[in-house]
């Protein structure tokens, strides 16, 4: 079961992180495909994707001051020490045409929490799967559905994957990857 806090921020906190991530001055990368690299190419499974820090290379993009206290935030309504930072990453998915689920994927291979923030309210879930080991037939645990300022973490050993909005525009979501003690 996923951890859950909305409004985690205060409301002009909230107003700060969305006045810098949904802007066209996000430097946004583009991918053919969402969860990794193996996947297939089709229509409508790419998205765009700003790093923002990575345990081996450290802070990568001028984000990570501001979306950093989100996760310490998080911690602390949870009553969580932070042990080690893995990852940063915002993604942003834009609309499709009709339901498009991404592949089943973890985010690290060490065991690890997976902390996700979403920056709007959209459809496009986030599905996490029962699975903890690579399967040809995933079974949903849990159907997370985008709202503003809400967090949500999970046991990062579970497979999951995103999906692409049909009735927004964009979805955009940090994703943190870290060690809790």
């Amino acid at each position: 079961m996923t951890q859950r806090i909305e409004n985690l921020l205060s409301r002009q906190h909230y107003t700060f992180v969305r006045s810098k991530l949904d802007t066209p001055g996000v430097a946004w990368y583009y991918a053919e495909t969402t969860a990794n690299d193996f996947d297939t190419k089709q229509a409508f499974h790419s998205s765009f994707s700003h790093l923002v820090f990575k345990k081996d290379r450290g802070v990568i993009s001028e984000l990570f001051d501001s979306l950093f206290p989100i996760l310490l935030s998080a911690l602390d309504r949870q009553q969580k020490n932070l042990k080690e930072l893995l990852r940063i990453r915002v993604g942003l998915i834009t609309r499709a045409p009709h339901e498009i689920i991404h592949a089943p994927h973890k985010d690290d291979t060490i065991p690890h929490t997976t902390g996700l923030y979403y920056l709007n309210d959209t459809d496009g879930d986030t599905i996490i799967y029962n699975e903890e080991a690579p399967s040809s037939n995933y079974t949903i645990k849990e159907r997370l559905t985008p709202k503003e300022n809400t967090w949500h973490s999970f046991n990062g050993a579970h497979y999951h994957s995103s999906s692409a909005p049909t009735q927004q525009e964009k979805r955009i979501t940090i994703t943190y990857n870290f060690i809790e003690n």
